[in-house]
């Protein structure tokens, strides 16, 4: 038994090399067949206060979490507006497994969401081992909170939490300008995600001030997102005073008191009547 399991062991890892190799000989392209919710690159302009995003992405879902329709649109912001940012976590599945993105609110209500993702080809669907081998491009999607949001709380029925952010309107402003110059770099030249290196949650917990590059890859809250709201808890990015506990029951959005085509939907989903 012990020297089946030996083969065993050596035949497994020795895919596993052989799969890593091939992946490396792959390279990040912008031509695919892509999943309709990752068809089109945003890209960002800034003249001074005047925020313009091409392509952001306004779409509509089914029951079942099709496509319904597929709108793009460009949206003006007005930086010297920007006044919040949201840290959001979507948990698809057990075990700390989530979906994390920011949402940068600006003073006449209106917000533009943030997710970076895996993008998906049509034959694809997202594994996290495959997200290990170059498998995926990586895509920042700009979308309305309609969108992103409601498609994983309404939708999906995932559990949905919604922090915001301490930190100071000149840090806002910064990383949003970061991370539209991220996305700008991505429409121009593609490279991959990856599962722990390059996903999510690392793209948007690299600009914490406190956490270091060996923290991002070492601690568990950072490679399961599921859990890293504890994590900026800690660092004092959320939540002021309360109880962690407590700060996670006022973060949840309850899809039941809130209806998906409410032109007030960002303002209902923070508790703002």
């Amino acid at each position: 038994m012990t020297r089946l399991f030996r083969i065993f062991a050596v035949l497994l890892f020795g895919a596993a090399a052989l799969l890593t190799l091939v992946a490396q000989l792959r390279l990040p392209s912008h031509d695919g067949d892509w999943q309709r919710v990752h068809g089109v690159l945003p890209q960002a302009e800034v003249d001074g206060d005047r925020l313009t995003v091409r392509n952001l992405r306004n779409f509509t879902y089914d029951e079942n979490g099709q496509v319904r329709e597929a709108r793009y649109e460009d949206r003006g912001y007005d930086l010297s507006g920007l006044d919040s940012v949201w840290y959001g976590l979507s948990h698809f599945a057990p075990l700390g497994l989530a979906h994390s993105f920011l949402s940068f609110g600006f003073a006449d209500g209106e917000y533009l969401a943030l997710s970076v993702e895996a993008r998906l080809e049509a034959h694809q669907s997202y594994n996290p081992f495959l997200g290990l081998l170059r498998a995926y491009e990586l895509i920042y999607v700009a979308a309305d909170e309609r969108d992103v949001i409601g498609v994983r709380s309404h939708i999906r029925g995932e559990e949905v939490l919604l922090y915001e952010i301490q930190i100071a309107p000149a840090r806002t402003r910064e990383l949003l300008l970061i991370m539209l110059g991220t996305m700008n770099e991505l429409h121009d030249r593609p490279r991959f995600y990856n599962t722990l290196l390059d996903n999510c949650t690392t793209n948007i917990l690299q600009h914490a001030e406190r956490l270091t590059r060996w923290d991002l890859f070492t601690d568990y809250r950072v490679i399961l997102p599921g859990y890293s709201d504890a994590l900026a808890y800690e660092l004092g990015a959320i939540a002021g005073d309360l109880p962690f506990e407590e700060a996670r029951d006022r973060a949840r959005i309850d899809p039941a008191g809130v209806a998906l085509g409410d032109p007030s939907f960002s303002a209902a989903i923070r508790g703002h009547p």
